[in-house]
C-alpha cells in the first residue's frame, strides 16, 4: 500500500501527497498511519517507529496521537500482540531523534521521477522488516496527556489539521487514556435577553408548529333542507354489490335494468333552463350568514376546495403513488402517477365581504365541453321515474315549471375557521353514516380525450370487464389517476359514504358501480381503514386555515388570489403565493373565456341556429400557447428563467411549506396503514422568501406551468397517438353497435324482473 501511496507523487496530475509531510511522517517517531490528505491507508505504524525513534517531548512538542495500524496483511499476521500488563509496566527510555538518509534520498528520487519500481519495492520491504518489534507505550501516557491535548499540540505544527477537531485516523485502543474532563452543561438561552434585529426578522420570516391527530375533528352543522332524492329504476341494487353492474349482459343480451337507460337524451333536447343555477361560494348569502352565526372566517364549496386540498395530499403523503393492485394482472400499467392536470398548480380567489372570506375556483383557463351539461341532465335521469324525467324534454307538452323545482340540499361542516358546503345528490337510509352519496357520470376515454370535439369519440364501446381498451377496467384505472382524489375529498367534505358511477359514451349507458369511501382510500392511501384519509383531510384543512390567517394578516380586509403548488422534490414542499386583487380584476379573470364558452354552449344546445351561419371568430381563434406543439410546450419561456422577470412594485405573500410526520413517536416519510390507536403528529414550517425578486420569479414560473398544462390539455388541434387510437376504436365501435342493435330487434328485448 505504501508503494501505491508513494507512486502518486511521481504523477503530478494525480498526486495529492506533500513531500515535506511525507518526510516528516516517515522519519519522525509515529505510531499511526500518516494523515495524508486524500489518502486513507499507509504502511504499518511500527515501520515509522523503527525508522526514527523519538525523544520525550513536552506538551508544546507533543506529536499527533497514535492510531491503528493499516499495514500489509503479512505485517498484521506476524505482529506479536503485547499484553496489557507489559504495556502498563513498560517505561521506555528516551532515545535521540534520528533520520534515515535513505528515506530522504528515496523521496528525492520519487519527486524527480527517477525512481524505478524496484526501488519502491525494496524501500517498502525495508520498512516492513523494521516493524517486527512490538510497539512501545506512547510516551505521552506518562505525562498524563489525553487525546484532546495531543490533537491541539499536533495541530499547531501540522498546517492541514484544524485545532479541536478529531484526527482522521482512529485512536489506538492500547493507549492509557487520562480521565475525561467534566462535560459542559447543555446550552440554555438566557431568559429575558432581548433578541437582535436579525433574530426578530428571522422569527417573522419563519413560522413552525405541530398538529396532532387526536386534537382535530370535523363538526357538522344541521340545517333543514329539501328531501334528498333516491335512485330510480332499481339502481339501488348496485349500492350493495361490489363491482360493476352491466346495464345489459354482453353474453345473453339480457337487461339488468330498464332499457330506457340504454338511450341517453341528447343535450340539445334537454331543457337546462328548468334546472337550478349553480351558486358559487361568494354568491351564497345563506352560506355567508351561516358563517357569521357560527363565527367562521372562511367559506367554501366542495368543488372550489378540492383542487387545493389535492396539493395538500401530495405534500402530506410525500407523493405516494396511487394503488392499482386491485386491477387484473393482464392490465398494462403504463402510467402509475396522478395525471398532469391533477398535479397542475391550483388557483383560487379569496373574496372578502363583510368580515367573511369566500373561496371561489379560478376559472381563467376554463373551457366548455359537453360533459358539463350532460352531467346535470343525467343526475335527474338516475333519480327520477321516466314520466317525470320526460317533462324536461324541450318538446314535452307538460314542461317543468322552473319555480316548482326544489332547491338544492347541502351538508355543512366546520373545521377550525372553515365552513364547508357540499351538495347532496342522492340518499339511501341503508348505507352507513348519513346515507348520502354522490352521483358521478363517467364518460369513456374517447369522449374525455375529445371533450370539445366529442363527435370524434362517439361510438366507443365498453364490451367487458377486463382489458386495456373497451373495458370497465380501463375506465376504473383512469379514474384512479384523474378523479378518485377529487371524489374522496368531496365525499369527506359532504360527510357521505361514497360515489355512484354511471359509465357512458354520451349516447348510451354501459353500467353502474358504487365505490365506497374505503374503496377510494384503498386506491389513494393503500388501506381500507378511513383513519389515514380522515386524519390527512383534517391536517390539510387546518394547515390551509393557518396559511390563510397569515395571508389575511398581511393583507387585511382585501380579496386575494392564491396559487398552491406542491413540488415533486426529494423532500416535498409546497409553494403558496397570494397577491391582493380588486373585484374588477377578479371579474376580468373569471370572465376571460366567458364569450367563447357561451358561443360553445349555444352551438351545443341550439345546433339548428348554427347550421347556416359561419363559425364565430371567438370559437376559432387560438392563442399562441394553445397552438404550440407538445415539444415546444415543454421549453421554458423567458419568464421561467431566473433573473428574466421584472417584479411588480406591489407586495406579494410568498411562503414555502414543509412538513415532517411521525407516528407513535417514530419519524416516517409516508404514513401508511394508520389505525385509530395510532397517533400521527405533523410538524410544519412556513418560511417566507428573503428576496422579493426571487419570490416573484418563482410565482411567475408557477403561473406559466399552470397555463401550459391547462391550455395544452384543452387544445385538441394536434391529436396524439393515443387520441388517434381511441378515434379508431370509436369508429369500429359504431359499426359493432349497429350489428348488435339489429340482432336485438330480431330477437326482442329481454329484461330481468
Amino acid at each position: 500500500m505504501l508503494g501505491r501511496l508513494l507512486s502518486s507523487t511521481s504523477r503530478p496530475t494525480r498526486g495529492y501527497v506533500c513531500v515535506s509531510c511525507l518526510v516528516n511522517e516517515v522519519c519522525s517517531y509515529s505510531y499511526g498511519a500518516p494523515s495524508f490528505r486524500c489518502v486513507s491507508t499507509a504502511a504499518n505504524s511500527k515501520s515509522a517507529s523503527a525508522i526514527a525513534p523519538a525523544k520525550p517531548l513536552s506538551h508544546q512538542e507533543a506529536p499527533k496521537p497514535a492510531s491503528r495500524s493499516y499495514g500489509t496483511t503479512a505485517a498484521r499476521q506476524t505482529k506479536p500482540k503485547p499484553s496489557k500488563k507489559t504495556l502498563k509496566d513498560s517505561n521506555p527510555e528516551p532515545v535521540k531523534p534520528a533520520t534515515d538518509k535513505s528515506a530522504f534520498d528515496f523521496v528525492r528520487r520519487v519527486q524527480s521521477g527517477s525512481s524505478a519500481p524496484t526501488d519502491k519495492s525494496a524501500f517498502v520491504r525495508r520498512v516492513q522488516s523494521r516493524s517486527s518489534a512490538p510497539s512501545p507505550v506512547h510516551p505521552y501516557a506518562a505525562h498524563g496527556l489525553n487525546h484532546n491535548d495531543i490533537n491541539n499540540n499536533t495541530a499547531s505544527r501540522h498546517p492541514r489539521r484544524t485545532p479541536g477537531l478529531p484526527p482522521r485516523t482512529r485512536p489506538n485502543k492500547l493507549l492509557k487514556r487520562a480521565p475525561m474532563k467534566t462535560p459542559l452543561p447543555p446550552f440554555r438561552p438566557a431568559v429575558g435577553v432581548p433578541k437582535t434585529k436579525p433574530q426578530e426578522e428571522e422569527g417573522k420570516r419563519m413560522h413552525s408548529g405541530s398538529l396532532e391527530s387526536t386534537n382535530l375533528s370535523l363538526v357538522p352543522i344541521s340545517v333543514e333542507g329539501a328531501e334528498v332524492p333516491k335512485l330510480a329504476y332499481g339502481l339501488e341494487r348496485a349500492l350493495f354489490n361490489p363491482g360493476v353492474y352491466h346495464l345489459q349482459d354482453p353474453r345473453t343480451r339480457v337487461y339488468n335494468f330498464d332499457p330506457y337507460l340504454g338511450s341517453i337524451m341528447p343535450v340539445d333536447e334537454f331543457d337546462f333552463s328548468a334546472l337550478n343555477e349553480y351558486i358559487t361560494s361568494s354568491r351564497d348569502e345563506g352560506l355567508r350568514n351561516l358563517a357569521v352565526q357560527n363565527s367562521k372566517k372562511y367559506i367554501g364549496s366542495s368543488s372550489s376546495m378540492t383542487a387545493v386540498l389535492s396539493h395538500f395530499h401530495f405534500l402530506l403523503s410525500a407523493w405516494r403513488r396511487p394503488n392499482s393492485a386491485m386491477l387484473s394482472k393482464g392490465f398494462p400499467e403504463v402510467a402509475t402517477n396522478f395525471n398532469k392536470i391533477s398535479r397542475a398548480p391550483a388557483a383560487v380567489f379569496l373574496r372578502y365581504q363583510d368580515g367573511v372570506y369566500a373561496i371561489d375556483a379560478d376559472k381563467e383557463f376554463d373551457t366548455a365541453n359537453i360533459l358539463m351539461n350532460l352531467g346535470r341532465s343525467m343526475e335527474k335521469l338516475l333519480t327520477m321515474p321516466t314520466e317525470e324525467f320526460e317533462r324536461f324534454r324541450k318538446s314535452s307538452s307538460d314542461k317543468v315549471d322552473p319555480n316548482s323545482v326544489a332547491p338544492e340540499t347541502y351538508h355543512y361542516t366546520t373545521c377550525g375557521n372553515f365552513l364547508m358546503r357540499a351538495q347532496l345528490d342522492a340518499h339511501d337510509p341503508r348505507l352507513p353514516g348519513t346515507g348520502m352519496f354522490d352521483l358521478k357520470t363517467r364518460a369513456v376515454a374517447s369522449i374525455r380525450m375529445h371533450s370539445r370535439q366529442h363527435d370524434r369519440g362517439l361510438g366507443y364501446q365498453i364490451k367487458g370487464r377486463h382489458g386495456q381498451f373497451e373495458s370497465f377496467e380501463r375506465e376504473y384505472f383512469d379514474m384512479i389517476r384523474t378523479a378518485f382524489l377529487k371524489y374522496s375529498l368531496q365525499v369527506r367534505i359532504g360527510r357521505m359514504d361514497g360515489i355512484f358511477v354511471a359509465y357512458h359514451n354520451v349516447q348510451r349507458i354501459f353500467g353502474f358501480q358504487y365505490v365506497s369511501l374505503p374503496e377510494l382510500d384503498l386506491a389513494l392511501h393503500g388501506t381500507t381503514d378511513p383513519t389515514l384519509g380522515d386524519t390527512e383531510f383534517q391536517f390539510s384543512v387546518t394547515l390551509w386555515d393557518k396559511i390563510l390567517s397569515r395571508a389575511t394578516e398581511k393583507f387585511p380586509n382585501q380579496s386575494l388570489r392564491f396559487h398552491f403548488e406542491t413540488r415533486e422534490t426529494v423532500q416535498p414542499s409546497m409553494y403558496i403565493f397570494a397577491e391582493p386583487v380588486t373585484d374588477e380584476e377578479i371579474n376580468e379573470i373569471q370572465n376571460r373565456n366567458k364569450e367563447e364558452i357561451e358561443v360553445f354552449q349555444k352551438k351545443l344546445l341550439y345546433p339548428e341556429s348554427f347550421k347556416d351561419s359561419p363559425s364565430p371568430k371567438t370559437a376559432d381563434t387560438k392563442t399562441e400557447t394553445e397552438t404550440t406543439s407538445p415539444h415546444t410546450a415543454e421549453v421554458p419561456s423567458a419568464a421561467e428563467k431566473p433573473g428574466s422577470v421584472n417584479p411588480p412594485k406591489k407586495d406579494l405573500f410568498a411562503i414555502i411549506l414543509t412538513v415532517r410526520s411521525s407516528v407513535n413517536g417514530k419519524i416516517i416519510a409516508q404514513p401508511r396503514d394508520l389505525t385509530t390507536t395510532d397517533k400521527w403528529e405533523l410538524e410544519y414550517t412556513m418560511s417566507s422568501f428573503k428576496d422579493s425578486n426571487r419570490a416573484w420569479q418563482i410565482y411567475k414560473a408557477c403561473q406559466i406551468r399552470r397555463e401550459k398544462i391547462l391550455k395544452f390539455s384543452a387544445d385538441e388541434e394536434v391529436e396524439s397517438a393515443y387520441q388517434r387510437q381511441l378515434a379508431t376504436l370509436a369508429e369500429k365501435g359504431r359499426a359493432w353497435r349497429m350489428k348488435e342493435d339489429k340482432i336485438e330487434r330480431e330477437t326482442g328485448t329481454i329484461v330481468l324482473r
